[in-house]
């Protein structure tokens, strides 16, 4: 009862700062931070901060609206923890440290359903997160306990995703288990997906995520030995793109995000290494960013050269569905006739992309 009344009273303390009667608004405290610390609110999707604010006593008030109901994190210094957020009134409670395993978030359906997960998740979660400590601070005697935390750890990951996909399904006419279902739409068959589609309520029906979902299930998907999918875009300096202008050619297409660790690895490593790139090899970089200033912050501190383009649509762009992009960077080789001759998923930090790129035109010649 104590907390609920000191929560009320923070609430009523910030009402008068922030108020948003038509969208959310979340109402927060953290144990252990100082005062003045920043929290934000950042919207997984479209990778921007809905909100932020500063801690007073630990408590903050964040608000704003969203069109549809949206997977978000709370981030407080290094911590973060997953919230649903609606248009509707929202608390959050967490000690700071393990923000991710130790929230305590109320308000909405959509949240709901997110606890009701976590709830599943949890045993396991605290097994993964166990091991992976063990393992990466080599918390471990001998040999013989290290492989017994890296089978805790594989088996774990492995368990917290078949859940993970299993509430996905049997929630898909929720707006997060039909996220669920999609961000894993490669890994569940054709009919179920069609199934599920069939029967999503009007409401959600017309979301970005079922509209993506319905070109995954109802259009052309690229395939290696079939020709490539053509598409029109826009450059990073403003201008008119077409896929189909670079025929004649060999194409390495590929998929990323500035928030993905190992696709700036790559474009890293092509950026150093450009100058072996053959001359009938043209590279095109398609970013996935729905924010625009992180896509450029991105391609300037890694000195993109090449083709450099967006739909500016996001995760759940139809180009990426077409192309059947799961993870990220997800590239495709397509030779001068306009056919997918490989599709590499992942970047090999040990193997040379470009000297593998070599080695299959060469083949192919």
């Amino acid at each position: 009862m104590r907390h609920l009344i000191i929560i009320l009273i923070a609430t009523i303390t910030f009402s008068s700062c922030k108020t948003k009667n038509d969208g959310f608004n979340i109402s927060g405290h953290i144990e252990g931070i100082k005062d003045s610390i920043l929290i934000t609110l950042y919207d997984l999707d479209q990778q921007i901060n809905l909100d932020s604010a500063f801690s007073i006593n630990g408590y903050f008030e964040l608000s704003g609206k969203v069109e549809y109901p949206t997977g978000c994190w709370i981030k407080c210094q290094d911590e973060y923890a997953n919230i649903q957020v609606e248009n509707v009134n929202m608390s959050f409670t967490s000690p700071i440290k393990d923000m991710h395993l130790n929230s305590l978030i109320t308000g909405g359906t959509e949240q709901e359903l997110q606890n009701e997960l976590m709830k599943l998740q949890k045993p396991y979660d605290l097994i993964y997160y166990g091991a992976y400590d063990s393992l990466m601070n080599k918390k471990y005697p001998n040999d013989e306990v290290k492989q017994s935390l890296i089978k805790k750890f594989n088996e774990s990951q492995k368990t917290l995703h078949d859940i993970y996909i299993d509430f996905g399904k049997r929630h898909s006419d929720s707006y997060m288990g039909l996220d669920i279902v999609y961000m894993n739409r490669k890994s569940i068959d054709k009919d179920t997906l069609q199934a599920i589609f069939e029967k999503l309520p009007i409401s959600i029906k017309s979301s970005p995520t079922a509209n993506a979902l319905k070109v995954f299930l109802f259009e052309e998907v690229a395939e290696v030995g079939k020709p490539f999918i053509d598409f029109e875009v826009s450059s990073i300096d403003g201008k008119e793109f077409k896929l189909s202008s670079l025929k004649g050619n060999y194409i390495y297409l590929c998929f990323w995000s500035a928030g993905c660790g190992p696709c700036l690895m790559e474009i890293k490593f092509l950026s150093e290494h450009y100058n072996e790139v053959p001359e009938d090899l043209s590279i095109v970089s398609f970013s996935i960013d729905k924010n625009i200033d992180a896509w450029k912050k991105a391609s300037e501190m890694n000195n993109i050269t090449w083709h450099n383009v967006s739909d500016k649509e996001g995760d759940k762009g139809k180009i990426k569905t077409q192309y059947q992009v799961q993870a990220i960077p997800t590239s495709f080789l397509i030779d001068k006739e306009g056919i997918i001759i490989k599709r590499f998923t992942g970047f090999d930090t040990d193997g040379n992309i470009i000297a593998q790129l070599k080695g299959i035109i060469a083949e192919k010649k």
